[in-house]
């Protein structure tokens, strides 16, 4: 008996690497490790096996270990086996795995699969005016204070105050404007103030004494600082659940420091696209508009993150392209080919634009999921092809929604970036 398990293993090691060399095999182990179906929609998974190995291999669901108190718990996905492979069909939301194993014991692959729900939203392509105030006032620039003998100085650079910084409090007291930095300082008569700072994820207390300026009669401690930003942009989507939207596609930035702006309080109100800059190779052009405090569009904003901005809207939200809410298309369902924007580029008139997705990638935290090109003649002639103000118009495929434009390739105006729908819904919640 001890001599014939050796063999018996070399003879099993022998048929596994047989069956594994097969390209029907090799097909099973360059699976991905993860697939996505939504529910109510099926994927194949193309399989084709010989005769002499269909019976011999075969994909099995990992249910979860059931207890005998509880009632059996339904898979997420339904599997069926056909000559040329597996259907995967969604039948609820969640997460299972599943299995390749030769003659039901050895397994080959092990697959992750998602069953996802389906979201409905309202598509965007309306102009907005954005307000946004930061939660402190973000540090821009320095300003040279001269003192009574004439000399410059920089009394907050050279306590280590730094651009890009956050500043919170003054002495313990909110700042959220300039004028609420100022009073501070003027407080204090030119003894030290105290600032709160937040820089990236630190929170640092600096002292800075303040030097009198004859210029303008007050202390200072010798900075430029901005309490917010305001612009035009695009509504991606409107979610009628909840009341909830998102724009943009990519965060605020502060244009001096490239910090992105932590919101303290901000809105959105309907703009009007008054005229147009094309954008040519080396110069983005750019939407003017101006803000509709009376429009159909209005809301606060609650978030500024990396997929766009996020808040809620006082009223409903309409779109006069479609009669009804679209489904969302997940990243796996996006396909290379031809799609629709919608934007504005004359008052508030949604518009429909043709264009085609040149590439597809991962997704990642980059947010740049696709590569879109304008094909549209009529938008490429009056814009030039992607133009600040545009970014967050909604990408349409197949009457879903599939994502949204996020930026311009700065040397080629008809091309750009857009990011996935799911992806920017993941920030919805907030």
């Amino acid at each position: 008996m001890k001599r014939i398990r050796p063999v018996l293993g070399i003879i099993i090691s022998l048929f596994l690497l047989a069956v594994c060399v097969t390209p029907q095999a090799r097909t099973i182990l360059s699976l991905p490790a993860n697939q996505k179906v939504v529910v109510g929609q099926t994927c194949f998974i193309p399989v084709k096996l010989p005769p002499q190995l269909d019976n011999k291999i075969e994909m099995k669901v990992l249910r979860p270990s059931q207890s005998v108190f509880a009632a059996p718990q339904e898979s997420p996905i339904a599997v069926s086996h056909n000559a040329d492979g597996y259907q995967i069909t969604g039948v609820k939301p969640g997460v299972v795995d599943v299995e390749f194993k030769l003659l039901g014991i050895i397994p080959i692959k092990s697959i992750s699969v998602e069953a996802l729900p389906t979201r409905r939203l309202i598509p965007g392509g309306h102009s907005i005016g954005v307000v946004l105030q930061s939660r402190g006032i973000m540090v821009v620039g320095y300003a040279p204070v001269r003192g009574v003998d004439g000399q410059k100085s920089y009394p907050a650079r050279e306590q280590g105050v730094a651009l890009g910084d956050l500043i919170l409090q003054a002495n313990d007291k909110a700042v959220n404007s300039e004028e609420d930095l100022a009073r501070a300082i003027d407080e204090e008569k030119g003894q030290l103030t105290t600032l709160t700072i937040k820089r990236k994820n630190e929170t640092l207390a600096i002292p800075v004494k303040a030097q009198f300026c004859p210029e303008t009669n007050r202390y200072r401690i010798g900075l430029y600082v901005r309490d917010g930003v305001v612009g035009v942009g695009t509504l991606s989507f409107w979610d009628p659940e909840s009341k909830g939207f998102g724009a943009l596609g990519h965060i605020i930035l502060d244009a001096d420091t490239k910090q992105g702006i932590d919101v303290l309080q901000g809105k959105i109100v309907s703009a009007s696209i008054q005229s147009i800059k094309p954008g040519t190779p080396g110069h983005p052009g750019e939407k003017i508009g101006i803000f509709n405090a009376q429009g159909a569009i209005e809301g606060s904003i609650a978030k500024n993150s990396y997929y766009g901005i996020y808040g809620q809207t006082t009223r409903d939200v309409k779109n006069p392209l479609v009669e009804s809410s679209l489904e969302v298309a997940y990243a796996h369902q996006v396909q290379l080919g031809a799609a629709q924007i919608y934007t504005v580029i004359n008052g508030e008139e949604i518009e429909k634009f043709d264009i085609y997705i040149e590439k597809l990638y991962p997704v990642g935290d980059s947010g740049k999921g696709m590569v879109i090109r304008i094909s549209d003649p009529r938008l490429l002639n009056m814009t030039g092809g992607i133009i600040q103000g545009m970014s967050g118009s909604p990408i349409i495929q197949d009457s879903r929604i599939v994502g949204a434009i996020t930026h311009v390739f700065l040397n080629d105006p008809s091309r750009g970036y857009g990011i996935y729908m799911d992806q920017m819904l993941s920030e919805l919640q907030f």
